[in-house]
């Protein structure tokens, strides 16, 4: 499954070093927020995980990218607590596609009001901004 989305939060990076192999590594979690059908009013959001330097290097929370990932369950025997030695299971969301599509949103100015004239702004806005003398309205119309 492959969505575009933004990256809402950055956790803290766990690191370690594996008891098999004795080598380093190094995992990045973070929130994925994305909209699963572009009609939908609510955003879904994933935990994922990646232990890719290379994604871990690119990430930034209000970051926009593609992100395709898939679902697995992984099985263990429970070694602590009351269920030990019996079968336990937890999902993982394993990424397999990882492009950035544009940079953070810049911090939105109050009521969305904007104090010179901007290219795209349309010409009746410009005029209510010169008639006003560029001061904020707090009417709702």
């Amino acid at each position: 499954m492959q969505f575009q989305g933004q990256i809402k939060t950055i956790l803290p990076a766990r690191q370690g070093v594996s008891q098999r192999t004795g080598n380093e590594w190094k995992a990045q979690p973070f929130i994925f927020e994305y909209f699963e059908n572009p009609s939908d009013r609510y955003a879904d959001s994933v935990l994922l995980e990646t232990f890719d330097e290379k994604i871990i290097s690119q990430l930034k929370e209000g970051l926009k990218v593609t992100i395709g990932f898939g679902h697995h369950v992984k099985d263990y025997i429970s070694k602590n607590g009351d269920r030990a030695g019996q079968k336990q299971y937890m999902n993982e969301c394993r990424i397999y596609h990882f492009a950035v599509i544009g940079t953070a949103n810049p911090a939105p100015t109050p009521s969305g009001y904007s104090p010179t004239p901007t290219p795209e702004t349309s010409g009746a806005q410009q005029v209510q901004q010169e008639t006003t003398g560029g001061e904020k309205d707090d009417l709702p119309f």
